[in-house]
């Protein structure tokens, strides 16, 4: 009788959770924007040629990012979206940018991009259900959802090694487009980038909000620093890089790992990373200043409301510990 009055709870709760399935998500990226063909013809261009020399399936729309490096995903009209970053677009070299899109672009091909979003509508329910199974007391002593909570963990286990396996295959595009040396230096700029304080892009946007600080181009600012960057903070900022490790809900490899398929030694390419040459991605737009512009204005202007924020909840905490 127990057991039964428990089940029944359990089939409630999970109906209860099933909610998240059927509301709107609110999808829009502050960080992105979209620009007009015009703006960006040879963009473009290079994007419908690597898709074509790969075999790989084109994006419907190209974005710009503030702040990510570059990702893919379908949105909620079923349109695959390729979005580059303003730093690769400022640091790298055309060459380098078209191993990036190629490794994007396998995603839409092998399907992991569509496998993404409909995960994302299950994992809202099960937060919910986890969610929900920390609020109510009678849940803490029931079987089955502990039952539903330890096939969360194993299914979460299974779906970010599913995810570092499909990053995986997205490098062997990379590697067929630009070859293993290329491939493996512009991953080691990449996470050399995250390491090196003064060009660091998150770094960057606090510290100059936080001091008031105007920079009218972002990215070239990022890319100048890291040029001005010594050979030790370079080789600092790499060993830092190859210590991290990969966490059981990564969803990339950590850069060692990514690299010894590759059969290349770090040390090998990064002077190579810290000399890059080619002609400049920033070359692919009509007017790169004018996009770079307002990228670092979106980008500043977040980056101090969010500083704000910040600011805001610490005063708040210390006037409450005041009284």
């Amino acid at each position: 009788m127990a057991l039964g009055g428990l089940l029944v709870l359990t089939s409630v709760h999970i109906v209860v959770g099933l909610f998240p399935l059927f509301q709107r998500v609110e999808e829009t990226d502050e960080f992105e924007i979209e620009l007009p063909d015009k703006w960006q013809p040879a963009l473009a261009k290079l994007v419908r040629q690597v898709a074509s020399d790969r075999g790989l399936d084109p994006p419907d729309v190209i974005r710009l990012h503030a702040q990510s490096p570059a990702h893919v995903y379908i949105d909620h009209n079923g349109r695959s979206i390729l979005v580059v970053g303003g730093t690769l677009i400022a640091v790298l070299p055309q060459r380098a940018l078209a191993g990036i899109v190629a490794h994007e672009l396998s995603h839409f091909t092998a399907g992991d991009a569509k496998r993404l979003r409909m995960a994302s509508h299950w994992h809202r329910v099960m937060a919910n259900l986890e969610a929900r199974a920390l609020i109510h007391n009678w849940a803490l002593w029931n079987p089955f959802v502990w039952l539903i909570r330890l096939y969360h963990q194993v299914y979460f286990l299974l779906f970010f090694a599913s995810q570092r396996r499909e990053e995986f295959l997205a490098d062997s595009y990379y590697v067929d487009q630009v070859g293993e040396e290329d491939a493996a230096t512009t991953l080691v700029l990449i996470h050399v980038l995250e390491h090196m304080p003064y060009a660091n892009l998150a770094n960057m946007a606090q510290n100059l909000v936080m001091f008031n600080q105007r920079v009218d181009y972002f990215f070239a600012e990022q890319a100048r620093r890291l040029r001005a960057a010594s050979k030790s903070e370079w080789e600092d900022a790499l060993r830092k890089a190859l210590r991290e490790q990969t966490q059981f809900d990564s969803t990339h490899p950590c850069l060692k790992e990514r690299l010894k398929p590759l059969g290349v030694k770090s040390r090998d390419v990064l002077p190579l990373a810290m000399n890059l040459t080619g002609e400049p991605a920033t070359a692919l737009f009509a007017n790169w200043p004018v996009v770079e512009n307002y990228l670092s204005k979106k980008l500043l202007a977040i980056a101090q409301i969010h500083y704000g924020q910040r600011r805001q909840a610490c005063e708040d905490i210390a006037a409450v510990m005041k009284t």
